[in-house]
């Protein structure tokens, strides 16, 4: 965007030097052009006015090329979406916002909480992830001695975080997690995923090339900066030379990858099944400890540790800022769309009692109205939004041609469905259009959030897409809500 900023800015300043050269060069023919004018202003009437027009056309193209190249452009939904590297000042000043706004930030705070905890126990952490039965609790047994974590034949045997303290041969006290596996169920791996982001360095266990998920994992984590060791576990089952190429495709598909990850070949060790055959010919299975092979592991461990800790508490944090602004966002969300119902709710009701008082209520009351533009407003200040006048206008010309094919189906609708309360009878019209105003709000109000939360933006035609959708949703649902809502305002108003 930055370079974008300086072509624009070179650009203009270009557009700027030739005016300058082109008055320049219009003073010094002044008493020529002056003399054209004379002569044109006595000749036919169409071309003394053709030229004029051609000179103010050109001026005003000048200008608003100009305008343009210098007017901070505008930003797309998806680049607002996207943000840096968060640092923990505009976190903390984006949580004591989000708190003053009413939203839930326990989750986020947690996170800054245990990142506390651990800056302050000054440790190291290591987190094993990768797909589930891929070895990684049989990894910690190997590596750590002492340790038991909880060991199965069956898939997922880890259903929670478990840490243990290694000792490794500098002397360096690191902890490492054992964390559940990607293919248990969703909350475990993403639980799995977390606690990888919260950690120094990460050892991804597979068991030979990657699949499309777990290639995934690896990218997901080297995007936040995070240093991996891919751990190509059971190397005893492959031959020498094939497990050599299994290293290198590895190391291949995951170069573009930035930081790259180091692949290593290892055996976790626990125990292996394998059959013999005894001494009267029988075939036998019997269960035997499998040697473990850790040492490249270890090796490139210590050479990522020794790097530089400087930079791997920095990316540590960093990530750990990431899950929690995550954590900020899904709350903040959550927030949001509660508070866009109560919005939605309130214009609703408005609209009903709105459409009762009418003497002749139609559709250009929803288009032109004070409610539709207010509602408008309200919604996209609660997203944080810029409305320009000329897109709300936009978006509700746009949303009154969806109003207007569904209307007739929406008096329909409605007059049906009063026929079920008692003492309504057919004598209903204005109780109809009050009720098909309040559906045609209640969908305008649920598209139009619906699209600023997922867009960002106040885009008219995909906004008013969203309003169309509504329409066909639990209608006939909406029409009793709006119903019962329709006849207790004019019995209140009655009253």
């Amino acid at each position: 965007m930055r370079r974008d900023r300086r072509l624009r800015l070179a650009l203009a300043a270009a557009i700027i030097v030739a005016l300058v050269l082109f008055a320049g060069a219009l003073l010094a023919v002044a008493d020529t052009v002056l003399s054209i004018v004379e002569r044109l202003r006595e000749g036919p009437a169409p071309i003394y006015y053709g030229f004029i027009a051609a000179l103010s056309l050109g001026g005003a193209i000048a200008a608003w090329l100009l305008w343009w190249l210098l007017a901070p452009p505008r930003r797309r939904p998806e680049e607002r979406s996207r943000p840096g590297v968060p640092d923990e000042a505009g976190l903390r000043a984006r949580l004591a916002n989000e708190q003053a706004a009413g939203t839930d930030t326990a989750a986020a705070e947690r996170e800054l909480a245990e990142l506390a905890r651990r800056r302050e126990g000054g440790q190291l952490f290591i987190a094993l992830f990768g797909a589930a039965s891929a070895g990684k609790s049989s990894l910690v047994a190997s590596l750590v001695p002492g340790a038991e974590p909880e060991i199965a034949v069956t898939a997922g045997t880890t259903r929670a975080v478990s840490h243990y303290r290694w000792v490794l041969p500098s002397g360096d006290t690191v902890e490492l997690a054992d964390v559940p596996g990607r293919g248990d169920t969703p909350t475990l791996a993403e639980a799995g995923l977390e606690e990888a982001l919260r950690a120094h360095l990460v050892v991804y266990v597979c068991e030979g090339d990657l699949s499309r998920s777990e290639f995934e994992d690896v990218k997901t984590l080297a995007a936040v900066g995070k240093p991996i060791v891919v751990a190509v576990n059971k190397a005893d089952w492959y031959a020498e030379e094939d497990l050599q190429r299994i290293v290198a495709r590895l190391a291949e598909r995951l170069g573009s990858l930035e930081p790259t990850p180091r692949v290593v070949p290892v055996v976790a060790g626990g125990m292996e099944r394998v059959t013999r055959v005894d001494a009267s010919g029988q075939e036998v299975v019997v269960e035997r400890t499998r040697p473990p092979r850790v040492d490249a592991l270890r090796t490139a461990l210590q050479a990522q540790l020794e790097a530089d800790p400087d930079t791997l508490d920095a990316l540590r944090d960093a990530s750990v800022f990431r899950l929690a602004t995550a954590r900020l966002e899904t709350a903040a969300g959550e927030r949001r769309r509660a508070e866009a119902e109560r919005v939605v709710s309130d214009y609703t009701k408005k609209a009903v009692v709105g459409a009762l008082a009418a003497v002749s209520p139609g559709t250009d009351l929803l288009i032109q109205g004070y409610l539709g533009t207010s509602l408008v407003k309200a919604l996209c200040k609660l997203y944080d939004v810029p409305a320009r006048d000329i897109d709300i206008q936009r978006f509700l010309d746009i949303a009154q041609r969806y109003v207007g094919r569904a209307l007739p189906l929406l008096l329909a609708i409605s007059g049906n469905v009063l026929k079920a309360f008692p003492g309504v009878g057919t004598v209903a019209g204005g109780l109809v259009h009050a009720v098909a105003y309040g559906i045609i709000f209640d969908a305008m109000g649920k598209g139009l959030a619906n699209s600023l939360e997922t867009t960002g933006d106040l885009r008219p035609a995909a906004a008013a897409r969203k309003v169309g959708d509504e329409f066909g949703k639990d209608i006939g649902k909406k029409a009793r809500q709006m119903a019962r809502l329709a006849v207790e305002a004019r019995r209140a108003g009655r009253d």
